[in-house]
């Protein structure tokens, strides 16, 4: 793992010693476990994976944990990280590798912009040799990526086997997420989940690519508009050296036979040697089908989620990309498709596979402003109000209904559909557990509603569109997301921050917490005179997004990056890059200096720093988040509504730096026969989710509420669909 600054001394809690081996300091943390470097006895460095306890409890995890460690065994080359020890029946399963120091790519890239044409070919080389010597094992990567290549002095490494797939189709993970990482997944990923040793060679092209132009070549915004543009628009390899064009454009073929050996790529890579330009391809569109998709199969109850742990942010990875989808007339399907749309998204199937988790939950006050409409609002108790757990009351629809996440509403959500199916339980309303192609599930009508991290726009909108009969889909705010500013200095209880200062503390303009803007903003607090870490997470978030946005909007001298990076900004160029919003909590935790952004439920342990906008500074919290959007503009009519907050005057009592979350559907497909079509139970159900019945459910999982004024604008909207 990296060695360039990234790692932090133990924790307090961390333990000292595992299986013989010293722990030295942390590289890294995520939602699978923790990654120490660490010592053998004979002084021999390895980087330690130490599985978290909550799932080395669940046996099917630790059979994972065991596939993973075989997998890992079976590669032993000069360009990827050997297995040195593991104990996968250990009380706390753990992976011990050869330590490589080195930076990540990505963190190369991040500090000193992208490689030169040769440092790319002998990175083509070094990547070539580590995938023929991982299908020679039999195995297939398939979640190559820039975070998993290290930068030894003697050439690359390629690490992480956690999701990789025997060839003979031995299965080594699991279903229900995401298998890979959107931006360097191949379109057969997305199609219908296949992969081989051409999927590798696809991720390595976009790896060159970014390593060669500082960007990927399909963007880096919301993980569905990746994919689409993965699987039916041209890479963008703008910037890319002429000497390298060929050889990366022949590795981003879409059709795997299309694409070049790994024996191929060497002699190009070694020899300098440049690859034919490609043959147009001239097959009908018609050999984009869609997959068949087989029917869901029976859910069981789930525990309650308010009484349980919540999911990690970033979930271990799982296996076969295939989606359920719903069955019955209740589905509805795109009424119409052009050959273009069956090529660009009707076949678009999402890499994340599972069954719809219904997680129920126990009965909420159904009272108060913007309740639920009669449908909901029915006591939920079996036996009142002439209904039981099999039968709701006379205003309930029968409609099925699945809602796909995709963004920071997808745990709220959850929430949600599993307190109104107890209310109204004739309404069968489910959430997909999926991460990061919910919206190309909608598209290709495998679910009948997503929830977004953002409004949709321009080619994504149009896209989404295509779905419904009507030029736009309904699009509707739900909660919003507070993100904190965190930071670790040591004396330092109270600090306050505004909009300019951070954006120069996070592009490296402001590098001691004596500087005098942080001084001026603190009169009377002695700041200590060391230097500041900025921390952010790696690779495509929608924290991201809602932080950089904040900085472009309400302080747009000092940070003149576009409004819409869910990664990153390469130009910034500032700061430490670490990994997942894990990785950022627990390095912030454990080094002096150091500042980031997290969403505020996951900023537990940490201090946050108030921030000052127009009315003075104000204390990160949901209510201060919800005053935010009191002061919000609401552009839009009918269920078309988009919140705009005012980032540098967002209004007394207001926290600035919150991420709207939205719901879209098609809100007006909808038959003369409601009751059993799809948009009667999400109209219900949405309706439940702004209503005072429902809002607290946001807020308990550390969202901020929507303001009274625009949950009723949510609920006439949805009002609208049903009436008559």
């Amino acid at each position: 793992m990296s060695e360039d600054g990234g790692h932090v001394t133990l924790l307090e809690n961390d333990p000292r010693e595992i299986g013989g081996y010293r722990l030295e300091g942390r590289i890294g943390a995520g939602g699978m476990g923790v990654v120490y470097r660490a010592r053998s006895l004979s002084g021999r460095q390895v980087a330690l994976k130490v599985i978290r306890p909550e799932l080395a409890g669940d046996e099917e995890f630790r059979a994972r944990f065991r596939h993973e460690v075989e997998a890992a065994r079976r590669v032993s080359g000069a360009f990827t990280a050997p297995v040195v020890d593991a104990d996968p029946d250990a009380p706390s399963p753990w992976l011990a590798t050869l330590y490589v120091p080195g930076p990540s790519l990505a963190e190369r890239i991040a500090r000193q912009g992208p490689l030169s044409p040769p440092e790319v070919r002998r990175l083509a080389t070094g990547l070539a040799e580590a995938l023929r010597d991982i299908h020679r094992a039999g195995l297939v990567h398939r979640d190559l990526k820039p975070g998993n290549v290290l930068l030894a002095e003697d050439g690359p490494r390629v690490i992480d086997f956690g999701i990789a797939r025997a060839l003979d189709g031995t299965q080594l993970t699991s279903t229900g997420v995401a298998v890979g990482t959107p931006p360097f997944m191949a379109p057969e990923q997305f199609r219908h989940g296949d992969t081989s040793p051409a999927t590798d060679v696809f991720a390595l092209g976009s790896v060159l690519a970014f390593a060669g132009t500082g960007r990927g070549p399909f963007g880096a915004d919301s993980s569905h508009a990746v994919g689409f543009r993965v699987v039916y628009e041209e890479p963008d390899l703008a910037g890319l050296a002429a000497e390298l064009l060929l050889m990366v454009a022949a590795c981003l073929a879409k059709e795997p036979t299309r694409r070049p050996t790994l024996e191929t790529l060497l002699t190009w890579s070694v020899a300098g040697v440049e690859p034919p330009p490609a043959a147009p391809d001239t097959r009908p569109a018609t050999v984009w089908e869609r997959p068949a998709v087989p029917p869901v199969p029976p859910v069981p109850p789930e525990p309650d989620v308010r009484s349980a742990p919540l999911a990690p942010a970033f979930p271990p990875p799982a296996g076969p990309p295939v989606i359920p989808a719903p069955t019955g007339p209740a589905v509805p399907r795109p009424r119409r498709r052009t050959a273009a749309l069956v090529v660009a998204v009707a076949v678009a199937l999402a890499a994340a596979g599972g069954t719809a988790v219904l997680l129920r939950q126990k009965e909420k006050d159904n009272g108060g402003a913007g309740a639920l409409p009669p449908a909901a609002s029915a006591p939920s108790t079996p036996g009142q109000s002439g209904h039981s757990g099999q039968s709701g009351p006379p205003d309930c629809p029968s409609a099925r209904a699945v809602v796909g996440g995709d963004g920071p509403l997808e745990t709220v959500m959850s929430r949600w559909t599993a307190d109104y199916h107890q209310a109204c339980p004739t309404a069968n309303v489910t959430a997909t557990d999926v991460s990061g192609t919910a919206g190309q599930q909608f598209v290709a009508g495998q679910v009948d509603a997503v929830t977004l991290d953002d409004a949709p726009l321009g080619d994504e909108a149009a896209g989404l569109g295509k779905r419904c009969t009507a030029a736009r889909p309904a699009q509707l705010p739900l909660a919003a997301l507070p993100i904190a500013v965190v930071y670790n200095v040591p004396g330092l209880d109270s600090l306050v921050l505004d909009a300019p200062t951070v954006a120069r503390i996070f592009n490296s303009q402001i590098t001691s917490w004596r500087d005098p803007a942080i001084a001026t903003l603190n009169p009377g607090r002695v700041l200590p005179d060391t230097a500041i870490t900025a921390v952010h997470p790696s690779g495509v978030s929608p924290i991201t997004l809602g932080f950089t946005r904040y900085l472009a909007k309400a302080a747009p001298a000092a940070w003149p990056y576009p409004t819409v990076a869910h990664s990153w900004p390469a130009q910034a160029m500032g700061g430490l890059t670490v990994g997942d919003l894990g990785a950022v909590h627990s390095t912030v935790a454990g080094k002096s200096g150091a500042i980031a952004f997290l969403p505020l439920k996951d900023a537990g342990g940490l201090r946050t720093a108030k921030l000052s906008a127009g009315s003075g500074p104000v204390a990160a919290t949901t209510e201060a988040a919800t005053a935010a959007l009191v002061g919000a503009k609401v552009t839009g009519t009918g269920t078309d509504l988009t919140v705009d907050v005012d980032y540098a005057n967002p209004g007394s009592g207001a926290y600035p730096l919150v991420q709207v979350g939205y719901a879209v559907f098609c809100g007006t497909d909808a038959p003369d026969n409601r009751d059993n079509h799809p948009t009667r139970a999400l109209t219900g159900l949405l309706s439940h989710a702004v209503s005072a019945a429902g809002q607290p459910a946001a807020t308990q999982s550390g969202y901020a509420a929507l303001p009274p004024a625009l949950a009723r604008q949510v609920t006439d909207a949805l009002n609208g669909l049903t009436a008559g």
